[in-house]
């Protein structure tokens, strides 16, 4: 699954991007989708759309090995990991 909140394209091109380091992919074969808000505390968030960004394998691996399971508890962990991103920031400030 793709999130919208982070399927985004680069002009018309057909690349999906990583929201951490900004590589781009023509498929999503070596994307992962992140939670914001844990697929395991935070059940009511599961399927929202704009619960998730589009990392790279690399990323995403780094992002789990640097914050483990502290993550699951606070999403704000992934808005230190992205530098604020500002559209993330808005989504958890609404929750």
């Amino acid at each position: 699954m793709v999130f919208e909140l982070n399927k985004r394209k680069v002009g018309l091109s057909k690349y999906y991007m990583c929201v951490k380091c900004n590589k781009k992919r023509k498929t999503t074969r070596v994307l992962h989708a992140h939670h914001i808000f844990s697929w395991n505390k935070f059940e009511s968030k599961r399927y929202d759309s704009k619960n998730g960004v589009v990392l790279c394998v690399k990323c995403h691996n780094e992002f789990h090995r640097k914050y483990g399971f502290d993550a699951l508890d606070k999403p704000n962990l992934l808005l230190d990991y992205l530098n604020g991103n500002r559209i993330i920031k808005e989504y958890i400030d609404k929750q």
